[in-house]
């Protein structure tokens, strides 16, 4: 299983290649690769379980399988014009390597989106299942692979829909993800804010038990576990059969004995009551970092969004959480370009950024998604403005980020070690390790010989892009 960022290894060389053949004996080989947010990847573990508990062979190159799964991602145009593009690529590394093609497939948001319509044209795959089907894949994977469905099959090779008792549990044995295993408390969202395909592709929110969760939990840190991160569409959303909200949810997790550390996203600002704050900042194993997507600073826009909220709620969500929550730290989404967006809505939106001083901003250009609410608007604002308020909007977050992080310098903080660091550029000095502390903050040092899951002290020295600099204090 690989989750995609860009650049995979190149096995299109005859000499790699026919070191690892496709196996073509027994149950298939499968090859799984992920595209989109960390529910898709906590999905492509679920589906690596399913068919492994099936006896299929989970490999790590696409070369060296039988059957390639895609599990995709449609929050953005482009996020789906890389699948296609990916197709082609899988279809023309096997020609050039003279290996006989596999069976592709398409699961997550965009086989849920377009359905059987990914099953035609030039690029068209083998198998599309959507969210709530993961469980058929098995028996699916072995038919096709026996090639007992025909090819024309549209009905059979299409597998779509959305069932309320689909709640999928990824074997602790995969994890964890940067030392943090991930799980999954509910899925889809009944908020429909009026650009997001979400609500289209993942159906209406649907909670797993409180049971399921914590027995999840449980297992994981019975494996040697020490973190988790709870995952939804909006996790904060989280009412098991009105009796049961996230902050109560959050209080039994955090009594699991072992566990360490509690993280959690995506939260929304409607759901970030008071009471909720409290919580998190009376719980100790609960992480002080908050992902609070404000989308943008106009309240003309958020209204045109339908996002439930104001920019002066926002801001005040913001100040509760400092007073109740130490140390707390806030990442957010932001969209530029909306329809109808002026010059000073989008000021607007500069002033947010500038007020709340965020460590990370992710933002994004409006993407019209067919079928959704705002696709009935007049995309009146041209590509190039939105490039610029774009470009604008990251200036202003970097300047934000480096004041904040400047004044940072001199503090000591306790991370824990996730792993190498991307970058050895500091070789002179040892391996780089990458550490991360409980509000989020990542934090690189050098040399050692240091173990994934420990708990060190850092002095920070400075800072490069959105990671600091630290040394490691005795």
């Amino acid at each position: 299983m690989a989750t995609f960022q860009g650049d995979l290894p190149d096995l299109t060389q005859p000499d790699l290649a026919q070191t690892k053949p496709p196996k073509g004996n027994g149950l298939a080989s499968v090859y799984i690769e992920t595209y989109g947010c960390q529910m898709n990847v906590y999905d492509s573990q679920a589906i690596n379980g399913l068919l492994e508990d099936a006896g299929f062979d989970i490999v790590q190159h696409d070369l060296e399988a039988d059957v390639i799964l895609l599990n995709t991602c449609s929050v953005r145009d482009l996020a789906e014009h890389k699948i296609f593009s990916r197709v082609g690529d899988l279809r023309h590394r096997r020609t050039k390597t003279e290996l006989p093609q596999p069976v592709i497939g398409v699961c997550g948001c965009m086989a849920e989106r377009m359905g059987k319509d990914l099953r035609k044209g030039q690029r068209r795959v083998d198998l599309v299942v959507g969210v709530d089907n993961y469980d058929t894949l098995p028996d699916l994977l072995g038919k096709l692979t026996a090639k007992t469905i025909s090819p024309h099959a549209h009905d059979e090779r299409t597998v779509t829909g959305h069932r309320s008792d689909a709640h999928y549990v990824a074997p602790p044995s995969l994890y964890p993800v940067n030392n943090s295993h991930l799980v999954t408390i509910h899925k889809g969202c009944d908020y429909k804010c009026t650009y997001c395909i979400v609500p289209y592709t993942r159906g209406p929110q649907s909670e797993k038990s409180p049971e399921a969760i914590v027995a999840e939990i449980a297992g994981i840190v019975a494996g040697g576990g020490t973190e988790v991160t709870l995952l939804g569409q909006n996790v904060t959303a989280y009412n098991w059969q009105q009796d049961m909200d996230f902050a109560k949810l959050i209080e039994e997790v955090a009594e699991i004995d072992g566990l360490e550390r509690i993280r959690f996203l995506t939260g929304h600002p409607t759901d970030m009551h008071p009471h909720l704050m409290d919580t998190i900042g009376r719980l100790d194993k609960v992480c002080p970092w908050l992902h609070v997507p404000v989308q943008s600073g106009s309240d003309r826009v958020l209204r045109r969004m339908k996002r439930l909220y104001n920019s002066t709620g926002y801001l005040e969500m913001v100040e509760y959480a400092h007073k109740v929550i130490p140390d707390v730290t806030f990442s957010t989404d932001f969209i530029v370009g909306f329809p109808g967006e002026t010059e000073a809505d989008f000021q607007d939106t500069l002033e947010m950024a500038r007020k709340v001083k965020y460590d990370q901003a992710f933002c994004f250009k409006y993407s019209e998604r067919p079928g959704v609410p705002a696709a009935k608007l007049d995309d009146d604002v041209p590509d190039e403005e939105k490039k610029r308020r774009l470009a604008e909007l990251l200036a202003v977050q970097e300047e934000t980020w480096n004041a904040a992080a400047t004044a940072c310098v001199g503090q000591v903080w306790t991370g824990v070690v996730e792993g190498p660091a991307r970058h050895q550029d500091q070789r002179d000095k040892g391996p780089s390790w990458r550490l991360r502390t409980a509000n989020n903050r990542k934090i690189i040092v050098h040399g050692g010989d240091f173990e994934v899951g420990a708990e060190f002290t850092a002095r920070i020295n400075g800072y490069k892009n959105t990671s600091f600099l630290g040394e490691i204090q005795d």
